[in-house]
């Protein structure tokens, strides 16, 4: 991903100012820290590479503000994440796909159909990207923490 991309990306997601921590680029966020290294960019002219001009980022990472690595005891403080997106979703998660009280119904997919949920209607106790569903004609333990992924289910009856 070009650096110039990912720096607007981050500053109109976040809405905070992303400027140069060191080595590596970033911002803090909330309690987190988030962090890239730009690199040159490189093409192919012929069969030799040259710069292109254009800065590369890579090598997405966060971590707490009051966290730190400390290399002499291999303690390497936060999480090395694979793109943008997830760095972003990391330290400022998306809003639920479905508030609590919405009416939803199990997908047929092969996980629903594995953990036993398919076809299954029920109302929604705890929203978020892994939700609680209170699955109709059952016993609710509000004690027994079982999750479900949002992208399994679709609503009936959205409540307001």
């Amino acid at each position: 991903m070009k650096h110039e991309k990912a720096v607007k990306r981050v500053e109109k997601a976040l809405g905070v100012k992303v400027e140069k921590m060191g080595h590596r680029w970033g911002c803090v966020y909330g309690d987190h820290v988030i962090s890239w290294i730009s690199s040159q960019g490189w093409k192919r002219e012929s069969d030799t590479l040259v710069p292109d001009g254009v800065l590369e980022a890579s090598n997405w990472h966060v971590r707490r503000i009051e966290d730190h690595s400390d290399p002499m005891t291999d303690y390497f403080a936060g999480s090395w994440l694979d793109n943008l997106t997830q760095l972003i979703n990391y330290v400022k998660p998306p809003a639920p796909k479905y508030s609590v009280g919405a009416l939803v119904k199990a997908k047929n997919n092969k996980r629903a159909q594995r953990r036993g949920y398919a076809g299954k209607v029920g109302i929604v106790m705890v929203a978020g990207q892994f939700m609680r569903v209170h699955w109709a004609g059952e016993k609710w333990y509000p004690n027994f923490y079982t999750t479900f992924p949002e992208r399994d289910f679709e609503v009936l009856n959205e409540s307001r």
